[in-house]
């Protein structure tokens, strides 16, 4: 059962913190992302934290992020990466969000430059619409937009 009163403490805890890290694109970090809604990631013990990759953190109070799992999977919105200190995660690419960055703990890891780059491509794909739950169907001009019988 998900305790989100205990969640709300710990959110509480780190809402008051006046410290910022600083993280850099291609790094990972633990991060305390809380307990969360149906089949959204969440984070795991006292700190409810999970690795996260960081993709961009030129804002000086959020980041954004993809969650990563110790679970291998290799699915169309997931790819299989190996960080720098030679773990193997799953880079959930369709949890992508923005984190405030007092819910940092601290640096992990970081993932080489062929293989962000093979995150980042995955993650334009889904962006320009190239791949879909429906399979890869182009881009909207040259289909035109989904019925909605269809999702």
């Amino acid at each position: 059962m998900k305790n989100f009163d205990e969640w709300n403490t710990k959110k509480k805890e780190i809402d008051i913190k006046n410290n910022f890290m600083h993280p850099k694109v291609r790094e990972v970090w633990w991060c305390s992302i809380g307990v969360n809604v149906g089949k959204e990631i969440y984070g795991k013990g006292t700190d409810y934290r999970r690795p996260i990759l960081v993709i961009n953190s030129e804002d000086s109070d959020n980041f954004i992020g993809i969650p990563l799992s110790s679970k291998l999977k290799n699915r169309k919105y997931s790819k299989i990466i190996r960080t720098e200190d030679g773990i193997l995660h799953s880079a959930l690419i369709y949890q992508i969000r923005v984190f405030d960055k007092r819910r940092l703990i601290k640096r992990k890891s970081s993932l080489s430059t062929e293989e962000f780059i093979e995150v980042q491509k995955m993650f334009e794909n889904i962006v320009q619409n190239k791949t879909t739950p429906f399979g890869d169907v182009g881009s909207i001009e040259q289909r035109g937009p989904i019925p909605l019988q269809e999702i």
